[in-house]
């Protein structure tokens, strides 16, 4: 009788369970089986995540996230758009020319810190050379920097396997990266990105230890900078969303609902933060929507201001934006648990 009454709990319960353990920013993948692989899984990210931790003398352009980093991954977020530039002989993380207030090591020191307090999950880093402010010494120093930098934190970086699992992956690092770097096996090198409305079906992750290759699909079409152009930003959004949830185990998805859609004066040809914030208003209520009527793996899902469902404009707007990045968060880590 008391194991009867026990399976009876159990079966009204566990979904209660279930539900707290996965919106638990801090500890979502806790719930999720170890044979499942890591391109099977929804995963929320940030766009430029370490603007979050604020850009020197800038404002008004640049920033595209609220969020610190270690804020960032306590609402969910698991994949990390890094952007590291040699500055004198250290890596600072940039956007563009401009500089955030955070180094590359520190930021992998907050993610390293997360990773050893929540031994269950594992962050993607997406690597990529911000060469803007950088002169010809500086850019030499690059490759070998990076290199030293991942192995400065050990077996917290992965070995990068096409298909490898959440098991594998859990209280690591995956960095790939978009530039070569040299002095580590550990990672992987990115081909085939593309910037255009139609993306890339054909990009190439290749593993830095053993030359292992996974096919990559990636949009990045960063710049809808007028009413038509977002329409073509939604439709690439929601396209490769529909190739997310057919694809094989070894074949990664990166989805970009971030961007700039300035309409002050008509097209700005910068990238304004309230540019940055328009868009997340008008793409994150389009993607949150879709996944409500229809439920589906999303791949990783790279977005501006990452858990903040509203955000103050600025210099270049006044009012108030609904940009719906904790909700979008929350809804993506759902789809893993359906």
């Amino acid at each position: 009788m008391k194991t009867l009454l026990i399976d009876i709990l159990l079966i009204f319960t566990a979904p209660l369970m279930l539900m707290a353990q996965e919106l638990d920013g801090r500890r979502w993948m806790a719930g999720i089986d170890n044979t499942r692989t890591v391109t099977s899984l929804s995963i929320p990210g940030a766009h430029d995540a370490a603007t979050g931790e604020g850009l020197i003398m800038t404002p008004g352009f640049g920033k595209t996230q609220e969020l610190t980093l270690a804020e960032l991954w306590d609402c969910g977020v698991r994949a990390f758009d890094l952007r590291p530039a040699v500055k004198g002989k250290e890596l600072h993380i940039y956007h563009g020319p401009i500089r955030t207030r955070v180094s590359f090591s520190e930021a992998l020191d907050i993610i390293c810190d997360k990773l050893k307090e929540h031994p269950t999950e594992f962050a993607i880093v997406l690597l990529r050379e911000e060469s803007d402010s950088e002169n010809a010494a500086e850019r030499a120093l690059w490759p070998a920097a990076v290199g030293e930098a991942m192995e400065s934190i050990g077996e917290r970086a992965a070995i990068f396997t096409p298909a490898m699992s959440v098991g594998d992956a859990r209280g690591k690092i995956i960095f790939l990266s978009r530039n070569a770097y040299s002095g580590s096996k550990r990672g992987a090198l990115i081909k085939g990105w593309s910037h255009s409305p139609e993306g890339s079906l054909n990009g190439i992750i290749t593993s830095c230890n053993d030359g292992a290759t996974a096919s990559l699909m990636v949009q990045d079409y960063y710049a809808p900078t007028s009413k038509e152009k977002q329409q073509i930003k939604e439709k690439a959004v929601l396209h490769f969303l529909d190739l997310a949830a057919g694809t094989a185990n070894d074949v990664w998805t990166i989805n970009f609902v971030s961007g700039y859609c300035n309409r002050w004066l008509g097209v700005t040809p910068f990238a304004t933060t309230s540019g940055y914030k328009r868009n997340a208003e008008d793409i994150h209520l389009v993607f949150v929507d879709t996944l409500s009527a229809k439920p589906q793996p999303t791949g990783i899902v790279m977005m501006d201001f990452a858990g903040c469902d509203s955000v103050r404009g600025g210099i270049w707007h006044w009012g108030t934006f609904e940009t719906m990045g904790a909700e979008l968060v929350k809804k993506i880590i759902k789809q893993n648990f359906r």
